[in-house]
């Protein structure tokens, strides 16, 4: 399909700075397009914790402590947002877990 998009400013500076934050946005979608995306909202992060904490069973008791800091960090961006939003981010994290369980 085509689309039309029209593009005003004050000035033809600001109407040059629109143009190519539309055409960033534009080549981003056709990027994912073409090369497939993820889960977002963290949620693939989210789902990437659960490997770490399986992986964490066969590692050595300095290297769990390492684990379980990569495990912790990859689940803060899903509550960050979801405390953004103003949720309990420990309760959905759960919820998202279980859920995927099935």
């Amino acid at each position: 399909g085509v689309g039309v998009i029209r593009v005003g400013g004050a000035s033809e500076v600001e109407v040059g700075e629109v143009k190519d934050r539309i055409t960033d946005a534009l080549n981003a979608t056709k990027a994912a397009v073409e090369e497939g995306i993820v889960v977002g909202g963290g949620a693939a992060l989210l789902y990437a914790s659960k490997v770490l904490k399986n992986l964490r069973r066969s590692c050595s008791p300095d290297e769990q402590i390492g684990v379980k800091m990569v495990e912790n960090a990859v689940r803060l961006p899903i509550k960050t947002i979801v405390e953004n939003a103003g949720r309990d981010g420990s309760t959905v994290i759960e919820t998202l877990l279980e859920r995927n369980d099935d």
